[in-house]
């Protein structure tokens, strides 16, 4: 292996770590505004508040769908071939699905909400399956 190809090799690793390193930073960036929403008390909110508070639940929920995954799958490949030395990178976020337990969290809650506004009247009542 020539000190041109070793040298090329390492450009490229160093790119991948770097990239590692910015993808799982913005990864780990998420899910603050999810718990932001369950530290509020929602019993003693009044009506109006507590319907703009449902509703931002209901919007978390369709944007931790929507956006998380299970995780993010980054790939680093060597190889050579003759006198040829090739590396590549592959980096994957998966989009769906998942999600952790954020949004079980933030789901059970607008539940608990949807049924403080029922008892308020807000909502009409829920009518049971024949």
């Amino acid at each position: 292996m020539s000190t041109r190809s070793l040298c090329s090799l390492m450009c490229g690793a160093l790119f991948s770590l770097v990239l590692l390193l910015l993808l799982a930073g913005c990864a780990a960036s998420g899910g603050s505004h999810a718990g932001a929403l369950l530290d509020q008390d929602y019993q003693k909110m009044s009506n109006a508040q507590l319907t703009a508070y449902e509703q931002q639940l209901s919007d978390e929920i369709a944007d931790s769908s929507a956006s998380s995954g299970p995780g993010l799958s980054i790939g680093l490949g060597l190889g050579s071939w003759g006198s040829h030395v090739g590396g590549g990178v592959g980096v994957e976020q998966s989009v769906g699905g998942g999600g952790g337990s954020a949004p079980v969290a933030l789901r059970d809650r607008r539940e608990a909400v949807r049924v403080e506004m029922r008892r308020r009247g807000l909502l009409p009542p829920t009518v049971p399956a024949p």
